[in-house]
């Protein structure tokens, strides 16, 4: 109802510009006065509108074709001829029946040929208006469909990276397993157990793009505890932990992945092991997330499981913050850094 009342007042106002340059026309070279003007212009405009309902209406039934003919054209010359004698014929008719003159003295009008012509330019207006509005709702409707493909388009991207993301991480997962059943077969047992607690999280972030970064943080601490079952005291660890992180959300694995870099390609790879750190920092909010080793830092670009896991994540940044996340690494004499940032959530 709202609605409605709302297309009439806008229907009003469009033709209000109209209604007065009518009137003043009236005044002007019908020799009326205000009253008569008023009244004249108000039976012309209001017989105009009244068809301009029934131009809408074959607009709709001949939309606008992607490549127009002529005899598009000449329907709309037929019509609008028509429409044009209806709507001066109509006026005419209820002109006369107000002053008593002839109907049919409407012929023999000298500004007949000036009626018709306006008659066919009201015409035109409201058959433009029309397919201009059927033009914008065809943009509309592209658009939302673009937009809906757009959206599939991105979980397509995020499903294949979540499928090329899990194996990868199972794969380092068994590999410590396997390392662990043959050289600890002791430890064995209680890193499985480890390993089913990850595998719980990986179940329950299925699907979801982002995480609040409690979770993922606790899940890395997981995967350290169950790396540090193979390394035992090789493995050192540093975690400090801005208190702000924890209203942040980040990708499932983002936190582990970098953790899972730095101990494979750093620490496993040495006889005596290393120490890696981690920490997050809050800053007009954005969250930034490192870690950093101290190991061979150029040992690292080398390795075909650090590019998929450093690329895999920053797809997955660029694909749910777009610009506003970014992934950096350094590689030094002194060690491999990694860290990311991610803005706060729109609602915090």
């Amino acid at each position: 109802m709202v609605k409605a009342f709302r297309r009439y007042i806008i229907l009003i106002l469009a033709w209000l510009p109209f209604f007065v340059v009518w009137v003043l026309n009236a005044i002007t070279y019908g020799q009326m006065s205000l009253r008569g003007a008023v009244i004249s212009s108000g039976i012309s405009m209001g017989t105009a509108t009244l068809l301009g309902a029934g131009t809408w209406n074959i607009c709709k039934r001949w939309p606008w074709p992607l490549r127009p003919t002529i005899a598009f054209y000449l329907l709309h010359a037929v019509l609008a001829t028509a429409y044009s004698l209806v709507w001066n014929f109509t006026v005419w008719v209820i002109e006369a029946t107000r002053s008593g003159s002839m109907i049919w003295d409407f012929w023999s009008s000298r500004i007949l040929g000036w009626q018709l012509l306006t008659g066919v330019w009201i015409y035109c207006l409201f058959a433009s208006v029309s397919y201009a509005v059927q033009m914008r709702d065809r943009l509309h409707e592209k658009e939302m469909f673009a937009i809906r493909v757009e959206a599939l388009a991105a979980n397509a991207r995020m499903d294949a990276l979540r499928a090329r993301l899990n194996p990868h991480f199972l794969f380092n997962a068994l590999h410590t397993l396997a390392a662990l059943a043959k050289f600890r077969p002791q430890l064995a047992e209680g890193a499985i157990e480890r390993l089913g607690d990850m595998l719980r999280y990986t179940l329950k972030e299925d699907g979801r793009d982002l995480v609040e970064f409690s979770e993922e943080y606790n899940f890395a601490q997981q995967y350290i505890a169950f790396e540090q079952l193979r390394y035992e005291d090789r493995l050192k660890v540093d975690l400090q932990i801005d208190p702000g992180s924890f209203h942040f959300e980040v990708p499932p694995f983002s936190i582990q992945t970098l953790a899972e870099n730095a101990v494979h390609h750093a620490i496993g790879v040495r006889a005596e092991g290393g120490s890696i750190w981690i920490s997050s920092s809050c800053e007009a909010g954005t969250l930034r997330v490192t870690v950093r080793d101290d190991g061979p830092g150029d040992a690292g670009e080398t390795g075909t499981s650090h590019q998929i896991g450093l690329k895999t994540l920053r797809e997955r940044l660029l694909a749910s913050f777009g610009a506003s996340a970014l992934l950096q690494v350094h590689s030094g004499p002194e060690g491999f850094q990694a860290y990311f940032e991610v803005p706060a959530p729109k609602d915090a």
